[in-house]
């Protein structure tokens, strides 16, 4: 045999094998009509929707593009408008992908204050606008509310450094005095801080705000407070709070409480704003922008006791739609906007030179996740669980979804977290693995046609999987997920719901599966991401209970000396493994955080170095005293 004919049937022989190797993990891109149950289990179908983006946001989120195809059940009345196909990449569970990382930010203290006046623009979507919210103890505040606040409020006890993540004295003269093992801190206030009207801000008013908020049933942040025994004023200037145990968190804890002038608001219902009209437009404030009647302009304020801020005025110009923001950061009519722009968006925003873009990842970012009631029979096993989550290609997701913008997730913690462990405790995405998983677990797909049965050859039902009409990002998902899953002969309807009756439909249990977005604004603890899993957690709406996962939850949070943040981080990493391996909730990944702003805008003179760590210097460090006008008067 000669050698030429010898190579040939040597390369031959390596092709067919190669093939044989890869044919089980293959999952190509398939065009035209969805894939019928029957379908091979190994095909990666096209991402279709039939949803329609909504303008109401209430989280910061993005947007991403689908077209018309299923026959997913629809609870909003409006017609759906086609969306482009959005089609995730061939990819097979063998190949290598490299692991997004966080790179470290330099040690770079925040930038001395530039002074230079003018005005700030901001648009704002004008339905947001109206929802406006002043109450620091307001049940769900959006996210033009939470960044109106940080106008009008900035009288805490202490803040958090964005750069070194150190806790600092701001309305407090110094860090507390601790007694009692912890248990008890007295705080004294600064000599030198007034409300806007000219009168000092008293410890009163701490206890007024505080004592408020105890009785807003529905406050996220409720359970927290209620750690706090009494708060006390000895005298104006004093404040003492008793806690009812040694807590890791007490100055997360403390840190909630933003006085409110009892003189203004005790004279109203506290959180009725048709008969509180401080809700919509407060007439006095600590902080360094006061509005005027409209609530559309913000003057700075002369008894802002950190001083006049960089820009003399904040202007908010009202839109009405996403486009019409998009249309003003592209003219350079406005400098920033409130909304929470979607990927494709930014990305399109990148050839103008009348904007720049920051992008950061931090702490408190936002997670996607698909959640699992585990009432349903099915869903019960962890194992069955573990298979469904095995079906999910993140990288691709992250890749098409969200344009990138958005990290892999190891455990239920940001992956900017310190205490986020770097190895994903469970499996990633195998279809072959998941259908095995599937079979050990008792399910196994029916000759007949190929849907998903017992061992008894009863078809597993059709899962109903729920979605918030406001996050487009959520209907690509959904449909994804009806897609894959259906590779494993299981069927899911999808239900697009407007918010208000997807977060009843959640709390009330009645959902399969939900694809969802976490964002806990300001958190820094991983105990600030627990209500998800504690049996009594107030975003527990897979019904998942572990008493050692409560157990743990408990120790680590009472583990408050600073020699003890080893044993804290040791505890975490028990509890993320643990979770993980239940896995009530999978964690997609995190969203990483972008702002867009006009290039005559500068945060601070450091630019992306002031932005990150800490959401924005505007929310970690007092509003806007780092941001000004290049050029301005």
């Amino acid at each position: 045999m000669s050698r030429q004919i010898r190579l040939l049937i040597c390369f031959q022989l390596f092709v067919l094998a190669l093939l044989a190797a890869c044919s089980d993990q293959q999952t190509p891109t398939l065009m035209g009509p969805a894939p019928t149950a029957a379908a091979s289990p190994t095909a990666s179908p096209v991402i279709t929707s039939t949803n329609s983006a909504s303008s109401t946001i209430t989280r910061p989120t993005g947007t991403a593009t689908t077209t018309q195809a299923s026959t997913s059940a629809v609870v909003n009345t409006a017609v759906p408008t086609p969306r482009p196909t959005v089609t995730l990449p061939a990819t097979t569970s063998s190949q290598v992908f490299p692991t997004p990382s966080i790179t470290p930010l330099p040690i770079v203290p925040l930038q001395p204050v530039r002074r230079t006046g003018g005005t700030l623009t901001v648009g704002v979507l004008d339905g947001d606008f109206k929802a406006r919210n002043f109450s620091p103890y307001a049940a769900d505040l959006s996210e033009v509310s939470q960044r109106l606040q940080t106008l009008t409020w900035n009288a805490g006890l202490l803040y958090r450094d964005p750069v070194k993540l150190e806790w600092k004295p701001l309305a407090a003269r110094a860090l507390p005095v601790a007694e009692n093992e912890g248990r008890k801190l007295t705080f004294q206030l600064r000599q030198d801080i007034f409300w806007s009207d000219g009168s000092p801000i008293l410890a009163s008013d701490y206890i007024y705000a505080f004592n408020s908020a105890l009785k807003e049933t529905r406050y996220p942040h409720l359970a927290e407070l209620r750690r706090i025994r009494s708060v006390e004023g000895p005298d104006t200037r004093t404040l003492v709070f008793t806690f009812d145990d040694r807590y890791a968190t007490a100055f997360d804890t403390i840190r909630l409480i933003e006085p409110l002038p009892e003189k203004v608001w005790g004279r109203y219902p506290f959180n009725n704003p048709e008969r509180n009209p401080e809700i919509s437009r407060p007439t006095v404030v600590s902080g360094p922008y006061l509005p005027d009647p409209t609530a559309l302009i913000y003057q700075g304020q002369l008894n802002y006791f950190m001083g006049r801020p960089n820009f003399d005025k904040v202007s908010l110009i009202l839109a009405g739609s996403p486009a019409d923001l998009l249309t003003g950061l592209k003219a350079g009519s406005l400098g920033w906007t409130f909304f929470g722009l979607s990927p494709a968006s930014i990305n399109d925003l990148q050839v103008f030179s009348s904007v720049t873009i920051y992008r950061w990842t931090p702490q408190d970012a936002g997670q996607r996740y698909i959640g699992y009631n585990l009432s349903n029979p099915f869903l019960r096993n962890p194992a069955v669980r573990q298979a469904l989550n095995r079906t999910v290609d993140v990288r691709s997701l992250i890749a098409t979804v969200e344009k990138g913008q958005a990290v892999e997730q190891t455990s239920f913690l940001p992956a900017a977290s310190e205490f986020a462990i770097k190895v994903a405790p469970t499996g990633r995405f195998s279809l072959r693995q998941a259908q095995e998983d599937l079979k050990n677990s008792g399910y196994y797909p029916r000759d007949l046609d190929d849907a998903l049965s017992d061992s008894a050859g009863k078809v597993v039902p059709a899962l109903e999987l729920i979605y918030p009409d406001n996050i487009p990002e959520s209907a690509s998902i959904a449909v994804y997920l009806q897609q894959q899953y259906m590779q494993l002969g299981l069927k899911v309807k999808t239900t697009r719901l407007d918010q208000a009756n997807y977060l009843k439909r959640r709390a009330e249990g009645k959902y399969d599966l939900e694809v969802g977005l976490l964002r806990v604004p300001g958190a820094s603890d991983p105990d600030n991401f627990k209500a998800q899993f504690t049996s009594q957690g107030s975003l527990n709406f897979s019904g998942y209970s572990s008493d050692t996962v409560d157990a743990l939850f408990s120790q680590a949070l009472r583990l408050s000396d600073v020699e003890q943040k080893s044993q804290r981080r040791l505890l975490y990493e028990q509890l993320q493994r643990l979770i993980a391996n239940d896995s009530p909730v999978f964690f997609l990944y995190t969203l990483q955080s972008s702002t867009v702003m006009g290039s005559s805008i500068d945060p601070g003179g450091g630019g992306v170095i002031n932005l990150p760590r800490w959401q924005l210097a505007w929310d970690a460090f007092p509003a806007l005293l780092n941001w000004y006008q290049r050029g301005a008067a």
